[in-house]
């Protein structure tokens, strides 16, 4: 689910954000749990935890140089169970100031998303919880911008739920049930076209990102698809570009998995 803040930008472009600024500098924590340590909120992985010990509790990175970020994402939390509430803050040189804040009404993955602002400290902060909430993967980074966003026929990852289920028959045929064994989600995405010097410039580093196969956090069009935000993964081959002739405008199309809490 999206949040977006009043002072956000770039709310019907499709975006992915690759960049983790928490994982790129020295990591600080208020609390963490002895099975729940705070660098596991770093991920890639979601089947692990940061879960601090008291409240409010404060996931922080002090960086080499300033970095501008407009968006913050969780993946895979317990924070509507916990009744808490999250904000994503950064330093001025003087104090912490709140880009956004929200109180989640359910435990999907969320995203964050605020005008941008450019800092050396970044920290999320939760309070107000009844119990202590766990976090699988926190983010904090600058969107990828993607102009003119997908092309038609596209599905919404939150409607293109992957699932497996079990054998539902006897030999002789009889229907006996079934139960599923896996969920996830899955889909194709067919970008708008996009001229050359954008697809050998500005979109190298998530090129390069995602077929690498490392994930990213996947969104259509946050103002008229709040739901559609994934944690996602290359499933198909390679990101390359097809280009037209005069090799002016080219091609692009993404095969992905997501993660489904």
């Amino acid at each position: 689910m999206i949040y977006a803040s009043n002072d956000a930008t770039e709310l019907n472009e499709a975006s992915a954000l690759f960049r983790n600024v928490l994982a790129d500098g020295v990591l600080a924590w208020s609390s963490q749990g002895a099975d729940g340590f705070a660098a596991n909120a770093l991920g890639p992985q979601t089947y692990d935890f940061w879960t601090p010990t008291s409240l409010p509790a404060t996931l922080s990175v002090t960086l080499g140089a300033a970095v501008e970020c407009d968006a913050c994402a969780i993946v895979g939390h317990t924070l509507f169970t916990a009744g808490a509430t999250v904000a994503v803050q950064w330093w001025d040189g003087s104090a912490w100031i709140t880009a956004h804040t929200v109180t989640p009404t359910d435990n999907r993955d969320l995203m964050l998303i605020f005008g941008a602002q450019t800092s050396a400290q970044w920290r999320i902060r939760v309070t107000g919880a009844a119990v202590m909430p766990s976090i699988s993967v926190a983010m904090i980074g600058p969107r990828f911008i993607i102009p003119d966003g997908v092309a038609a026929g596209y599905v919404p990852l939150n409607l293109a739920l992957d699932v497996e289920l079990s054998p539902s028959n006897t030999v002789k045929g009889q229907y006996v049930g079934t139960f599923v064994k896996r969920i996830g989600g899955a889909t194709s995405i067919s970008l708008a076209q996009q001229r050359r010097e954008w697809i050998e410039g500005d979109a190298r580093p998530f090129i390069a990102h995602y077929n690498d196969g490392a994930p990213f956090v996947w969104s259509s069009c946050p103002d008229l698809l709040p739901d559609d935000m994934a944690y996602c993964w290359r499933s198909g081959g390679v990101l390359r570009a097809s280009y037209g002739a005069g090799a002016v405008w080219g091609q692009m199309g993404l095969e992905v998995n997501a993660y489904v809490g």
